[in-house]
């Protein structure tokens, strides 16, 4: 069996060692060795010796060089919590765990029924069906490069992803799961206790618990990442990657009337803070949405209706957009911020982001940065969804 690091990729092997009272013998050498990883990860080795490894994302700059641009910059660290691996047995878990409705207390929703690779993600609707034909009130945010998120939930009342995979299993709306009974179904299924303790180094079973679900789908969710599109390939050199519609959006994106840039960041193009845009009602653009957002977990009159800055990348794929799905394309979403966001259209706000100003933006311009922003696209590492999964149950194709 492999011996697993307890730490994650990002510290240094020396420190890995240390937890794991392996100082005299640490060596972070290679010797051409590598786990099975998912395509667009790497091993890496933080005790070589003694085999402990996880696979990680290979991100731009991630080999050491430097920058061919100045557009080209290191991705962060992963937000991960002490002992968060991402080994090729949990992601492949977590895969499966991923498409399986067992997750579910009438086992017909799966974390793929809101999250599907064939629609970014996401679900593409502006507000998922959960158990029952049940109705949530947000749009489903796409776990494309989810791992870079300061935090979890339009609202991030999630630290980590470990935390996020637990909140949709009980939750009456979405897959409304009695644990316990989860974990009873899991244990019932032979290959689920197989995969459970060859991860988390159980035996008969005894690895067959939340927390490691919830870790499997984590590890699984760390590899679904985005970080080769037109635009990485342009910063790191490629002139002919983007088109001049891409530039000039690009442009356009990075100047002090559009401001995108400021809450947009290269290279996650995301943002750890929470804003108020003021963004309409679903199915009333007359009335201001009435979701509270960031303020019903942590009060404030700053965060009153304030929502976590998603990533744009692969923002071309995951229609509608805001955080109830109330702006159907991406030249809607332009237009909302072009005229002042919900300010410029006469909502009671006080609190609106002081970087959301009307600017002027021509067809020509808005053509442009529709461009640039479909520039952004890259599944070149999305997950086979699989054929079939341990329980036997259907795996879904799409939403419900």
């Amino acid at each position: 069996m492999r011996a697993f690091s307890l730490l994650s990729a990002g510290h240094r092997p020396v420190f890995a060692c240390l937890l794991l009272g392996l100082v005299a013998s640490c060596t972070n050498g290679d010797d051409g060795q590598t786990l099975n990883c998912p395509q667009g990860m790497r091993t890496v080795w933080l005790d070589r010796l003694n085999n402990v490894g996880e696979c990680e994302v290979v991100t731009p700059l991630s080999d050491g060089r430097s920058p061919r641009s100045g557009l080209e910059q290191a991705f962060p660290a992963m937000n991960r919590p002490m002992g968060a691996l991402t080994t090729p047995e949990r992601i492949e878990l977590g895969r499966l765990l991923f498409f399986d409705p067992v997750l579910s207390g009438d086992n017909t929703v799966a974390c793929a029924s809101c999250h599907h690779p064939a629609f970014g993600f996401t679900d593409n609707r502006a507000v998922s069906t959960g158990i029952r034909g049940q109705k949530g009130g947000r749009s489903a945010p796409t776990i494309w490069n989810a791992a870079w998120n300061n935090e979890q939930f339009w609202d991030g009342r999630a630290k980590t992803l470990e935390d996020q995979a637990k909140g949709p299993i009980a939750n009456p709306i979405e897959m409304d799961q009695d644990p316990k009974l989860l974990l009873t179904e899991l244990r019932a299924i032979p290959e689920y206790t197989r995969r459970f303790d060859e991860a988390f180094r159980g035996a008969n079973g005894s690895a067959v618990t939340l927390d490691n679900i919830a870790s499997a789908i984590a590890a699984f969710e760390r590899s679904v990442a985005t970080v080769n599109s037109p635009f990485d390939r342009y910063a790191a050199g490629d002139r002919s990657a983007l088109s001049d519609s891409a530039v000039r959006g690009l442009n356009l994106f990075r100047s002090v009337s559009t401001r995108c840039f400021e809450c947009h960041e290269i290279p996650t193009f995301a943002m750890k803070e929470y804003k108020v845009l003021g963004v309409p009602a679903l199915g009333d653009p007359t009335k201001l949405d009435d979701d509270r957002g960031r303020a019903a977990i942590s009060p404030g009159a700053s965060v009153e209706r304030a929502f976590r800055v998603p990533t744009l990348r692969n923002v071309a794929k995951t229609a509608p957009y805001m955080h109830n799905g109330s702006l159907k394309t991406l030249g809607d979403v332009l237009d909302f911020y072009s005229q002042g966001g919900g300010a410029g259209r006469g909502y009671p706000l006080s609190n609106v982001d002081d970087k959301i100003r009307k600017f002027d933006m021509t067809p020509d311009e808005k053509a442009d940065l529709i461009s640039f922003m479909e520039a952004l696209t890259d599944e070149s590492l999305r997950p086979e969804i699989p054929a079939k999964v341990p329980s036997g149950l259907p795996v879904p194709q799409g939403p419900l």
